[in-house]
């Protein structure tokens, strides 16, 4: 694999997903002292790496609307972690908020696809640093800070693994989707259908398979997967305002991002992979 350099392309703004960051650190390092300081240093990498003059980092905060939507979100998440790793934990989140963003009314997802939607509203190129899947619905840049990986995704794939995800749901963070439908089931269910008509598409497969109950629990699994793009919207939606945001627009009025956020790499130096790891580390809310 081809390895990215700054020298390739110049990024305004690094957002940094970092909850998974300090879990890996407090699993490794049994020194409170050491932990903040890897954290840093990793931090710092990262900057370096993805060579931005300017980075925001967010962690999970209080409140996450997900719940309210569904109380069993996160309920499949069995709390094994030994006392003297969630002490670690727990003393760098308190270390960090200082100089991190609290993932408030919602969770870190959120609050990087939110900032990356400024972002490029003010016409500013970025990339996001993660190790979550979920965060392939953003297009864009994107850097896996435990590979160093840097893969572009544009509109069109973005949209369809979000799209995928609806019928899948999310075993890691108990969103249910679809009894049966795995990735390659759901690839499979949508492949022929056009952009235009994906919204529809899902639909159809829900009522298909969940005739009875397809309406409410689509809802649930759609706010649950949907990962935010502005502040008003760290709330439940109604299936309105679903349809709304998550049927395919040609314009960058609705949910996709421009593609031409920055020059394209060649193909020496761009991976367009989706192979990304489950942030199955991180705790929740």
């Amino acid at each position: 694999m081809q390895k990215y350099t700054d020298n390739d392309m110049q990024f305004d703004l690094a957002i940094i997903d970092a909850d998974s960051i300090m879990y890996q650190i407090a699993f490794v390092e049994p020194s409170p002292a050491l932990c903040k300081k890897n954290l840093d240093k990793k931090l710092a990498d990262i900057m370096e790496l993805t060579g931005a003059p300017n980075g925001v980092v967010f962690i999970k905060g209080a409140n996450n609307f997900r719940y309210q939507v569904d109380i069993a979100y996160k309920g499949n998440r069995k709390d094994t972690i030994e006392p003297e790793v969630k002490d670690r934990i727990d003393m760098l989140y308190e270390y960090a908020k200082d100089f991190c963003v609290a993932g408030d009314n919602g969770e870190a997802d959120d609050l990087c696809s939110i900032t990356a939607r400024k972002a490029l509203d003010e016409g500013k190129t970025f990339i996001v640093s993660h190790i979550d899947k979920d965060l392939n619905s953003i297009s864009g840049w994107h850097h896996n800070f435990r590979t160093n990986e840097i893969y572009h995704l544009d509109d069109i794939q973005a949209y369809r693994f979000l799209m995928s995800q609806l019928l899948t749901g999310d075993s890691t963070d108990n969103i249910q989707g679809l009894r049966g439908v795995g990735a390659k089931t759901a690839e499979k269910l949508i492949k022929d259908t056009p952009n235009s008509q994906l919204w529809n598409k899902v639909i159809e497969v829900w009522k298909d398979k969940q005739p009875e109950t397809w309406y409410n629990n689509f809802v649930k699994c759609a706010n649950c997967i949907y990962i935010r793009e502005f502040d008003d919207d760290l709330r439940p939606l109604s299936m309105e305002e679903l349809k709304d945001k998550l049927t395919w627009v040609t314009t960058d009025t609705g949910i996709l991002l421009p593609t031409d956020l920055t020059e394209p790499l060649d193909s020496s130096t761009t991976s367009k992979t989706f192979k990304q790891e489950d942030d199955t580390l991180e705790e929740s809310n």
